[in-house]
């Protein structure tokens, strides 16, 4: 129950889900054949990436 509740309460899982959805909006626009709607999404799901993973606080 313990390790659920550090999962839930870790602030990683919310950049993992916004990072789902910079995915997701990023596929929206590619079928809809806009390249820089889909560079836009890609950026923002690369600048969150970043700062989930690049730093160490």
């Amino acid at each position: 129950m313990q390790a659920i509740r550090n999962l839930l309460f870790d602030p990683r899982v919310f950049s993992y889900l916004i990072m789902g959805l910079y995915l997701l909006n990023a596929l929206r626009w590619a079928y809809e054949r806009k390249p820089a709607d889909v560079c836009y999404w890609l950026s923002a799901l690369a600048i969150t990436a970043t700062v989930t993973f690049g730093y160490k606080h």
